[in-house]
């Protein structure tokens, strides 16, 4: 009887173990800070209007999983301000809560309220404090690195001098974190096996196009269903890889200055020379069906502060 009564404990343990496992495998990770592979190849990208597109290759790389939470934001941010960072802006946990703050229980939603030249500096200070060669730099030998996003003499325009921090030297070849791409964002959000791609006007991740709600719902938070707030990161469904909220919740900074799409095929696209704003992708939880779309382009200047815009990192594979 003894035996019997073990037996049967050990199979309810074993069941409720593959059980616990199989939730696990389908539920975001605790670990906000992980990094998806991203396989490299050749698309075509369109934007929202289904007309303008171009052809690109994209290298492999690596990119966030979610998107950089509070939680993760406020961490390197006090270990970059003891280390002789110095920021425009604190960041914010959700809407209506003091900047800068210690994480309460809203800590996994994205941190919000930071601009261009915040993002650019904290990825500087997470790659120093990870053990990482930064990316971003004032000079072309990549010696001074950006370490200040206060906007000084440029509080209402864009520094476009070589090696100010609205337009970095960048070292692509270094292992720390940066910005995605334009091309980068829109291939990771569309990418399904490398022959089949969502396309343009779905929801990255959706099974339909933007207009199909449940559809879209699965993937996304936005205008519908958000309650019109931001959500804790990985609340929806990801894409095909393991990627979340590329579509709704917050939108993105990007490195690229807005402009044009390129007339000829490029590979490792990185945006025009210069520009006076920064691209904005993915839309974000205000947003109506049509901002869900992986062709969707924002665009915003590096110094201005917009409540719903985060952003996620990327590095090199």
């Amino acid at each position: 009887m003894k035996r019997t009564t073990m037996s049967v404990i050990l199979m309810f343990i074993a069941v409720f173990g593959a059980m616990a496992d199989s939730s696990e495998v389908s539920s975001p990770a605790s670990d906000y800070s992980a990094l998806a592979i991203v396989p490299g190849g050749t698309y075509t990208q369109t934007d929202e209007t289904g007309i303008n597109s171009f052809r690109t290759t994209v290298s492999a790389f690596r990119m966030g999983k979610y998107e950089v939470t509070y939680e993760l934001w406020n961490t390197v941010y006090q270990w970059a301000v003891a280390n002789g960072y110095v920021f425009q802006n604190a960041g914010v946990e959700s809407p209506g809560r003091k900047a800068g703050a210690a994480p309460t229980d809203a800590k996994y939603e994205p941190v919000e309220a930071v601009n261009w030249r915040d993002a650019i500096v904290w990825c500087n200070a997470y790659s120093r404090k990870s053990g990482l060669k930064p990316v971003y730099y004032l000079d072309p030998g990549f010696a001074a690195l950006i370490r200040d996003s206060t906007s000084g003499a440029y509080a209402g325009r864009t520094c476009t001098a070589a090696g100010c921090y609205d337009d970095p030297y960048v070292n692509w070849n270094a292992n720390g974190y940066r910005l995605p791409t334009e091309a980068e964002y829109q291939y990771a959000a569309s990418y399904k096996d490398g022959s089949n791609w969502t396309p343009y006007n779905y929801a990255s991740g959706a099974a339909s196009g933007y207009a199909d709600e449940p559809a879209t719902g699965l993937v996304a938070w936005y205008h519908a269903n958000s309650g019109r707030v931001p959500h804790d990161v990985g609340g929806k469904k990801a894409n095909a890889l393991g990627i979340y909220d590329m579509s709704g919740n917050m939108w993105e900074w990007c490195w690229d200055w807005y402009g044009p799409y390129p007339s000829a095929a490029t590979v490792n696209y990185r945006g025009p020379a210069n520009g006076s704003s920064r691209v904005m992708r993915g839309g974000c939880f205000s947003n109506y069906a049509g901002g869900m779309q992986v062709g969707e382009r924002g665009v915003n200047l590096p110094f201005f502060l917009f409540g719903s815009v985060g952003f996620r990192v990327a590095r090199i594979k």
